[in-house]
């Protein structure tokens, strides 16, 4: 009967680690589908503009952002190799898309504080090796802007400075802290970056 339970306990147990297994790949192919599927709505912006009559000025700014969990912009930080579609929201669905725009925040290149939540196991993990003068693109449809970093902390996950508004056009990235942390992170890393370019 001992040996029986112990069989049975170990298959219950095998189920559960396949089931979260195909859980947490389903997941992952959600995102990367995703990921795909709006990546090339922003690529014009990526790409220097050809115009024989001269560099256009800068196109306007939109005055609308997407619904929860539609893709808001493009965002790459060349030195660490991060390029991923942002997606507006923070709530759990949204973020296992990629990372998400805090609703209520600046829109990119508004004079405000915008700010952008990722997983530090996806893109935003090779933050931890950001530093100050990294620079930092955010495409939106037809426009540009261009940010560098000008500061690095790790802050209490109840810290609410990071989130204070701005008078001037300001990013902030945000994720868990320490990065191999198991469970959840007391921290937060956060790094700041002001702009100093807009283009379409």
């Amino acid at each position: 009967m001992r040996q029986s339970a112990r069989r049975t306990i170990g298959g219950l147990i095998m189920a559960v680690g396949a089931a979260l297994l195909v859980y947490a790949g389903a997941v992952t192919m959600r995102s990367w589908v995703w990921q795909i599927r709006h990546a090339d709505r922003f690529e014009s912006a990526l790409r220097p503009a050809a115009c024989a009559d001269g560099p256009a000025g800068p196109e306007p700014l939109a005055s609308s952002r997407p619904a929860r969990g539609g893709a808001l912009a493009r965002l790459r930080v060349p030195r660490l190799g991060i390029d991923v579609v942002v997606a507006e929201g923070t709530d759990p669905h949204t973020l296992s898309l990629g990372p998400g725009h805090l609703e209520g925040s600046a829109l990119p290149g508004r004079p405000d504080n915008c700010i952008i939540a990722g997983h530090r196991d996806g893109p935003f993990g090779r933050l931890r090796d950001a530093r100050p003068g990294d620079l930092v693109e955010i495409a939106e449809t037809n426009v540009l802007e261009r940010y560098r970093i000008d500061s690095i902390e790790i802050v209490a996950k109840t810290d609410t400075r990071p989130l204070a508004s701005s008078n001037t056009p300001l990013l902030t990235l945000v994720t868990c802290y320490p990065f191999h942390y198991v469970g959840r992170s007391p921290q937060r890393f956060i790094v700041r970056a002001a702009l100093i370019d807009r283009g379409s």
